[in-house]
């Protein structure tokens, strides 16, 4: 499988194809909760539970092809945590969870202001950082500053481009089991990483690609510092 490429297809049949030991981080924000609506209705986490052989096995085959010492950061909300957590506990046992401040966003209940990471890894992991990560989302006027919003989950470039700094080294390869619009892509090109990115739907994968091409374009022809400022 070549690197620095977008798939279109499920991850779960794709990321057998990759060797064991091959990824040094996997960054991810896979399908939970609010994607999953009955009726206009955001589901609960017992409705993800028809999700959980997929999920489970997709968690096996990340572990299997994780570097020793390689880092996992798997999106998630209050809805799912529970059921996320149980089978990382089984497979590859969580070491924090970081929560993304988003500064701002909408909510009946109080703000829905703020999303959970589960993070782990492989062996021995040693992160320095605080576990809270502010950083505006698209709902708070990303648009202006990380380009256009074009996937209805879309995270910040710069969001990804820290979790991708603190945990990888130039050159290192990033793994993105769902990748929506490759947000994770254009991050590694601008932190000069290699990815592989899986996407089901071909229509994202569209974009994605556009993205990487555009990232591609700003990157060469300007320096790191100025492309920077261009792609935020």
């Amino acid at each position: 499988m070549k690197t620095n490429k977008i798939y279109n297809g499920d991850c779960l049949d794709l990321i057998r194809d990759l060797p064991d030991e091959c990824i040094d981080a996997v960054i991810t924000d896979p399908p939970y909760s609010a994607q999953m609506q009955h009726n206009g209705t955001a589901a609960m986490t017992s409705d993800l539970n028809i999700c959980k052989p997929f999920f489970r096995e997709t968690l096996k085959e990340i572990k299997r092809v994780l570097k020793p010492g390689g880092l996992v950061y798997w999106f998630c909300d209050w809805r799912s945590y529970g059921f996320f957590y149980d089978m990382f506990s089984e497979v590859l046992p969580a070491k924090n969870m970081l929560v993304w401040n988003k500064i701002s966003g909408k909510g009946t209940y109080y703000s829905f202001t703020h999303e959970l990471i589960i993070f782990t890894g492989k062996g021995t992991v040693c992160i320095s950082g605080a576990s809270v990560i502010k950083e505006a989302a698209f709902c708070s006027g990303a648009r202006a500053t990380d380009g256009e919003k074009v996937h209805p989950t879309q995270k910040p470039i710069r969001l990804i481009s820290k979790l991708i700094t603190d945990s990888t080294q130039k050159g290192d390869l990033i793994l993105d089991c769902f990748a929506g619009s490759c947000t994770t892509a254009v991050a590694a090109i601008y932190n000069q990483r290699d990815y592989i990115c899986f996407e089901l739907q071909e229509k994202y994968c569209e974009i994605g690609e556009q993205r990487v091409k555009k990232a591609m374009e700003v990157f060469a022809v300007e320096s790191k510092e100025i492309a920077k400022k261009t792609l935020f």
